[in-house]
């Protein structure tokens, strides 16, 4: 399902502030979706991570922790950015969420905080009054993070839990906008990612994905754009910079590393 069908960039007067002054926002007309996996690719500082970010503030997207994203104080270039898109949609969905990698650890330790602050009032009031009606919400607190995620996902390994985290919170129909969601991922897990991404893409999801990680960009039916030079265009998997220099290097990583000594 192809719920967002293209972002436009329009009357931007401005090109001396960030995010303004990036060469991909002074170059950018029309970014299409035609397939439901869009994965952007480039160096760090190309813009990609910002562009996910305006986005998702154009659409008011949720973020993992359940936030809405005009809460976060750290989007607010994104937001002044995403003032000037122009979203055309086919469905509109309100499923979905905007995802960092950074954003994950703080929200697997306020899980863990509420857990603990859950269990230790429930204790407290049981222990005053073991049929007391007080003890309900926390009841249903500690019961609703089991129901989600199991033992906790401070109690699995990094990997693990942030499988378990999109694992909870995916579900049918809806947008998905992933910034380098393989970072704590190893290769392997990065495959299980893949699995649950072709779940949801099975149920009517699309994802947008900025992504370093060759294998998230070998999705056989992603439309992959490589940002290059302040430019954004289509290439095929095999001519990927980042797919080329991985696949040299492991053929041949003594020819790279007698370079550095």
């Amino acid at each position: 399902m192809i719920h967002l069908k293209s972002v436009q960039i329009k009357n931007v007067l401005e090109t001396d502030r960030y995010p303004f002054n990036l060469p991909l926002i002074q170059n950018f007309q029309e970014l299409r979706f035609n397939k439901p996996v869009t994965i952007l690719v480039g160096d760090n500082g190309t813009g990609k991570s910002t562009l996910l970010e305006a986005i998702a503030s154009n659409i008011g997207s949720i973020l993992i922790g359940g936030e809405h994203i005009d809460d976060d104080p750290t989007l607010t270039a994104a937001r002044s950015l995403s003032n000037h898109m122009k979203l055309t949609w086919k469905i509109k969905t309100q499923s979905g969420f905007f995802f960092r990698a950074n954003d994950f650890i703080n929200f697997t330790q306020r899980l863990k905080t509420m857990k603990e602050e859950s269990t230790e009032a429930l204790q407290n009031i049981r222990q005053r009054d073991p049929n007391s009606l007080e003890a309900l919400p926390y009841a249903r607190t500690l019961h609703d993070l089991n129901h989600a995620y199991g033992e906790g996902l401070d109690t699995r390994s990094h990997g693990e839990s942030f499988l378990d985290l999109f694992q909870a919170r995916f579900k049918p129909n809806g947008l998905y906008i992933l910034d380098e969601p393989e970072a704590p991922l190893s290769p392997i897990k990065q495959l299980s990612l893949i699995a649950m991404i072709n779940e949801m893409v099975e149920q009517d999801g699309q994802f947008i994905i900025a992504t370093h990680s060759p294998i998230l960009m070998a999705i056989p039916y992603a439309n992959v754009y490589v940002i290059e030079d302040g430019t954004m265009g289509q290439r095929h998997f095999e001519d990927i910079e980042h797919v080329t220099l991985t696949k040299d290097f492991l053929n041949n990583p003594e020819r790279f590393l007698k370079h550095l000594n």
